[in-house]
């Protein structure tokens, strides 16, 4: 073995004990349930969701031990409820629908500037009707805020979001009435 080769070889094996030195002087992780719960629940498919009322791990195996089955409810929040303090915000969950496919003859130029046309205003249509429901989210988590006097920066952050979306919101109107 070469000098050269001598020489690597200890630096990779110095720099790989190095490393394992600094994961095993590390203090261990620690986890709450409630946190290995959140996890269980990020990680699993969403048929399989389950809560979890403890995690005991096996030494052989990385899967839960004693778990409840209880359903969970998958639904979004009502746009009209309160904005509670501990339920996180779980988007709307849909089947993804893709885009249609342009079906026409490629060499058409017309025909593709059509379409393309077509699907901008679709897509302007979509953000339309959907800001409503956003900004009456932001306005609930506004109040929210105000209850709770979080500081004037933030309040201000979230009046400016609002006033963004109505803002994009009348344009893409003006646009569409073109």
């Amino acid at each position: 073995m070469g000098r050269i080769q001598a020489l690597l070889l200890a630096l990779v094996l110095g720099g790989l004990g190095y490393g394992l030195w600094t994961l095993y002087s590390l203090s261990p992780l620690r986890v709450t349930p409630e946190q290995a719960q959140q996890e269980l629940l990020q990680t699993q498919p969403v048929g399989s969701v389950t809560a979890t009322s403890g995690m005991a791990l096996s030494a052989g195996s990385a899967t839960p031990v004693k778990t409840v089955t209880a359903p969970v409810n998958l639904q979004p929040v009502a746009q009209s409820q309160e904005v509670s303090d501990d339920a996180p915000y779980i988007p709307p969950i849909s089947a993804a629908t893709p885009a249609p496919a342009y079906q026409g003859d490629l060499s058409d130029h017309q025909a593709y500037l059509a379409h393309q046309s077509a699907r901008s205003t679709q897509m302007k249509q979509a953000y339309i009707a959907a800001v409503d429901k956003k900004v009456e989210r932001l306005e609930a988590l506004l109040e929210k805020g105000i209850r709770h006097n979080l500081p004037p920066q933030q309040l201000q952050e979230a009046r400016d979001k609002i006033q963004g979306l109505r803002a994009m919101q009348t344009q893409l109107h003006r646009e569409l009435a073109q």
